[in-house]
C-alpha cells in the first residue's frame, strides 16, 4: 500500500482546532486502521508547527506499526509554504505521497474570526497600552487584513511544493466529508467534540464592547478583565455585531480574491445568494 501523508495547512479560524481535536479523540481507532495522528501531548492540538525541522528518521517513525496514512495539521502553515520544503524533499526521497488539504469559510466569517482572535491574543497588552487593534476601528482592521491576505498565492505555493496529487480545497463545513474520502468512514469514529475545545470565536458585539472599553483610559482594568472573562461564556449566543451591512461590506472587499479562488481552484467561497 502506498504510504501517504495528509497535510492539513489551515486556514486559521476555519475548523482547524476542531479537526485536530477529532484526530486526538480518535487516535487509537485511527491507529488500529493504519492511520496515525502523531502528537507529543503538548497543549496545542496541532502537530505540524515544526515540519521544517523534520528528519528522515522522524518521517520513517511516523509509519511504524503498519501505518499507511499519517495526518499532519497546523493552521499556521497556511501562508508559509516554504516551511513545507523539508517535508517535500524527504517525502520525495522516501516515495511517500503528500496530499495537501485546506479549508476556507466565507471571508466575512474569516474576518470576524480574526477580529476575535486578535482580542484573545492581545487583550493583556491592550489593557496596558489602551490601544486595541493598534488604534484601528473594525473597518480599518478589515481593510488591512484584506491587503495582507493572499490565499490564492498561498495555495499556488503549496501546489508547487506538492504538485501531485494536487491541493484539495473545501469548505470548513466539509471537513468530515473530505477526511472520510481520504481515510474511509471508520466505524466508531467520533466526530463530535465539546464546543469549548474548538477555540470558538468571541462574539463581534463583545469584541466591539471590549475595544471601546480598552480605548477608554478611565475604564477600570478589573471591570474590563471581568468583561473579557464573561465574553468566553457567550460564544454560543446570538451576535448582534455580525450585521448584514458588515458582512456585505467585507465580502465586497474580498470579491477579487473570491474570483481568483474560483478561477484557479474551482472553489466558490462566496456566500450563497439564495
Amino acid at each position: 500500500m502506498t504510504r501517504r501523508i495528509l497535510l492539513h495547512i489551515g486556514s486559521p479560524k476555519c475548523g482547524s482546532t476542531y479537526l485536530q481535536q477529532v484526530m486526538l479523540k480518535n487516535d487509537r481507532l485511527l491507529a488500529a486502521n493504519g492511520v496515525r495522528y502523531p502528537h507529543d501531548g503538548s497543549r496545542h492540538p496541532g502537530n505540524a508547527a515544526e515540519i521544517d525541522k523534520l528528519t528522515a528518521a522522524q518521517l520513517e517513525g511516523f509509519f511504524k506499526d503498519d501505518t499507511h496514512t499519517v495526518i499532519l495539521s497546523h493552521e499556521d502553515l497556511f501562508a508559509v509554504a516554504g516551511r513545507g520544503k523539508t517535508l517535500a524533499d524527504l517525502a520525495g526521497q522516501a516515495g511517500i505521497e503528500v496530499q495537501v488539504l485546506a479549508f476556507l469559510r466565507p471571508f466575512s466569517e474569516f474576518i470576524f474570526g480574526d477580529y476575535s482572535q486578535f482580542m484573545k491574543q492581545h487583550f493583556d497588552v491592550w489593557l496596558k497600552n489602551r490601544k486595541p487593534y493598534g488604534g484601528r476601528g473594525f473597518e480599518q482592521f478589515a481593510v488591512d487584513r484584506c491587503r495582507n491576505l493572499s490565499p490564492v498565492g498561498y495555495f499556488k505555493a503549496w501546489n508547487r511544493l506538492f504538485p501531485e496529487p494536487g491541493l484539495i480545497l473545501a469548505s470548513h463545513r466539509d471537513i468530515r466529508k473530505v477526511i472520510e474520502a481520504q481515510i474511509g468512514a471508520l466505524e466508531g469514529m467520533v466526530w463530535e467534540v465539546p464546543r469549548d475545545s474548538t477555540n470558538p470565536s468571541l462574539r463581534m458585539e463583545d469584541c466591539d464592547r471590549l475595544a471601546a472599553g480598552l480605548a477608554d483610559p478611565d475604564a477600570p482594568a478589573g471591570a474590563l478583565r471581568e468583561a473579557f472573562r464573561q465574553a468566553f461564556t457567550l460564544t454560543g449566543e446570538p451576535d448582534a455585531g455580525k450585521t448584514a451591512e458588515r458582512r456585505a461590506w467585507i465580502e465586497a472587499l474580498f470579491a477579487r480574491q473570491n474570483e481568483e479562488l474560483l478561477k484557479e481552484f474551482g472553489f466558490d467561497n462566496r456566500i450563497p445568494t439564495s
